[in-house]
């Protein structure tokens, strides 16, 4: 069962692991964002669309990785081997966001149920879902109730939206 910790950085725990909520809300419109853009194209095949996935995901884990190795070479001489075995597993978390959509590729190539556009737009969905529960679980978190929980999905939907509105604007560009 999913549990939230009373940490400085939001983070999920679902039992061992320790998920925080920056990376998933920057790597989901990160890779909501890139799908959009690829929709605008057509995605021509399940291989495609695993790429537009895939890529961007790795992408941002090395962008932030580098980052934050980066910033600990900047406070002192260098990370100790605890320190990058953390950072890693911080910036893995941007790996894991491509499990869920991967799964709705394969499921897609293996069945023929839908088209690669229509897996893109499947993903699109549950980026915009999975933002809605993270923005109610950070609005549940600070201890206002369920109003504040409902305030927080509302704004997370928004942002989804936002992105979802890039679309249109690359539709009719």
């Amino acid at each position: 069962m999913a549990r939230v910790s009373d940490t400085e950085t939001p983070v999920l725990r679902w039992g061992r692991l320790r998920l925080d909520v920056e990376p998933g809300v920057y790597g989901t419109v990160v890779l909501m964002t890139v799908l959009v853009v690829a929709l605008d194209d057509g995605v021509e095949d399940f291989p495609e669309a695993a790429q537009v996935i895939v890529g961007p995901l790795v992408a941002t884990f090395a962008a932030h990785l580098f980052a934050a190795v980066l910033a600990r070479f900047g406070r002192r001489s260098a990370p100790s081997r605890a320190e990058i075995r953390h950072l890693v597993a911080s910036a893995a978390q941007f790996l894991l966001l491509g499990v869920v959509p991967l799964l709705v590729v394969a499921v897609g190539a293996a069945s023929g149920l839908y088209t690669p556009d229509g897996a893109a737009e499947a993903i699109l969905g549950l980026g915009l879902a999975f933002l809605v529960l993270v923005g109610g679980i950070g609005g549940w978190r600070t201890g206002r109730g369920a109003g504040a929980a409902v305030l927080g999905a509302l704004a997370a939907g928004v942002l989804g939206l936002v992105v979802l509105l890039l679309r249109l604007v690359l539709e009719h560009w």
